[in-house]
């Protein structure tokens, strides 16, 4: 029993050097596995496993305590925090995420479909980075429309206030480039583009609203320039080189590509496949720091609000289109809505995002989403049913924008005992006391310590009952005497004791 106890002491003592490299989660029977990268990533999604990693990472505690992963088996929620990795230099790559461009997968399967579950992401760490932001705005005929309404709505969100700000943060070297584009792409006051990099020459920039040629709208021919002839104009490059600045480029129309009077939906299918590959070459062959990201705007309604962008990459006239293949584009699909699906399919292929937003506080929003503060490390929870916690389970973390990037690790629950479950803490659970871990591994032990005394404590009481029901002699009540004694047959009656004398 002894050498049983010194086993599970060793064994609790050393759980941490596993061969299959996994270790231990604080306040749980847990183990979580090494991390392994999503092939062809384009960044490492770093997740942190231990304390010392978390301490090592993100500094001392309060972050250090928000860092370390937590599981709960009751209640199926599982806790991480990572941060991205540039895989070739090892440098840290900071992002602006939020819950839409992060998925979370439990064995396979995306989490946040079911009643039952749920996904959390939180930022963490504000960090500011030198950006360039190329602001493309619509310079067709529509936009002047009921006295120039549409314009007059991006320019009122292009001076809100808090635009400006997220556009000149102060911390860092930022530029803004405004361009209007119908056939050719120039800034707002008719000339060449220019790097605007104070406050007082962004305003001054913006009073010319109603300047500029009119016609049809080149939207694919103005994306397309801002990811390639336009990062080779002298200035721009000489700028983004001086303050290492990542172009971000947000491209506004209030309807659809249309380059000529007799264009339909379907004629866009191979512009639109054009411009596609031309964004992503420009965003493989660009390092990361030169690499643009594309935001797309639209200012009007969707005119298919539930359009995915599927994985397939080839762009079809009746996954582009819908039932709209043959419509004309000219005086009838713009009137009807945004083309909010070529919106899409070019901010995820370049990495962005994409928005449908019909008023200037709705715009003035987008803006300041493209302009986010970045952060240095995030932390996702998830719940799912606390079934699934009964075996080992993989969970993965995939970026669906900016970049290609995901990892998995595995959970390991013990298939012996729980650890202690968490405290209530609103709409997730507080992991309880350092202390509290040890509950279950004292109980055990407290187990083994009883198992091993119960047999001289068993026979001690054995021994003190059967001595007190052993025979006593018939006079007295006392203890019997021993019948054989040294010398005496005991077959011979005892001596008589002599009579008495007078």
């Amino acid at each position: 029993m002894r050498k049983l106890l010194l086993t599970m002491v060793l064994y609790l003592a050393g759980c941490a050097n596993s061969e299959t490299g996994s270790v231990p989660i604080e306040g749980s029977t847990y183990r979580m596995s090494s991390v392994t990268q999503m092939e062809d990533s384009e960044l490492d999604v770093e997740i942190f496993r231990t304390r010392q990693e978390c301490r090592a990472a993100v500094g001392p505690p309060p972050a250090e305590d928000l860092c370390v992963p937590q599981v709960d088996r009751q209640n199926g929620e599982v806790r991480m925090s990572f941060r991205l990795r540039r895989p070739r230099t090892g440098d840290l790559h900071a992002l602006s995420l939020t819950k839409d461009v992060v998925q979370v997968s439990h064995m396979g399967s995306v989490v946040g479909v079911g009643a039952k579950q749920a996904v959390e992401l939180t930022p963490m760490e504000e960090q500011r980075a030198g950006q360039l932001f190329i602001v493309l705005i619509d310079g067709s005929g529509s936009m002047y429309e009921n006295d120039a309404a549409a314009l007059t709505k991006v320019y009122n969100a292009l001076r809100d206030r808090e635009v400006i700000d997220a556009f000149y943060p102060g911390k860092v070297d930022t530029g803004v480039v405004l361009l209007r584009f119908t056939k050719t792409v120039k800034g707002l006051d008719g000339l060449p583009p220019v790097v605007l990099n104070t406050r007082s020459e962004y305003k001054a920039m913006l009073e010319y609203i109603s300047s500029g040629e009119r016609g049809f709208t080149h939207l694919y021919d103005a994306v397309s320039y801002s990811v390639t002839d336009l990062m080779e104009e002298q200035s721009i490059k000489d700028w983004k080189t001086i303050h290492s600045a990542e172009p971000t480029i947000i491209a506004l129309t209030d309807g659809f590509n249309n380059e000529a009077g007799s264009d339909s939906c379907a004629t866009n299918a191979p512009r639109l496949q054009k411009v596609l590959e031309t964004v992503s070459l420009a965003r493989q062959e660009a390092s990361f720091q030169d690499r643009p990201t594309v935001y797309t705007v639209g200012l009007g309604k969707a005119i298919r609000p539930r359009f995915e962008v599927p994985d397939d990459k080839q762009v079809r006239p009746n996954v582009l289109c819908g039932k709209y293949q043959n419509s004309v584009i000219n005086g009838g699909l713009e009137r009807q809505g945004i083309d909010n699906v070529s919106l899409s399919w070019m901010a995820k292929v370049g990495g962005g995002e994409s928005f449908v937003r019909n008023d200037d506080n709705g715009l003035a929003e987008v803006f300041k989403a493209a302009a986010a503060v970045r952060y240095g490390w995030y932390q996702v929870r998830y719940r799912v049913d606390g079934f699934h916690h009964r075996r080992s389970f993989e969970s993965r973390i995939k970026l669906l924008a900016f970049a290609r990037a995901g990892a998995t690790v595995t959970f390991e629950p013990s298939a012996w005992i729980d650890g202690p479950s968490t405290s209530a803490g609103g709409a997730w659970r507080k992991p309880l006391p350092f202390w509290a871990t040890l509950g279950p591994v004292m109980t055990l032990l407290g187990i083994l310590v009883l198992i091993h005394f119960s047999g001289p404590a068993g026979f001690n009481a054995r021994r003190a009952v059967f001595r007190r029901a052993q025979p006593t002699g018939a006079q007295g009540g006392g203890a019997a005497e021993p019948q054989a004694q040294a010398g005496v047959d005991p077959n011979q009656p005892p001596p008589q004791a002599p009579p008495p004398q007078g």
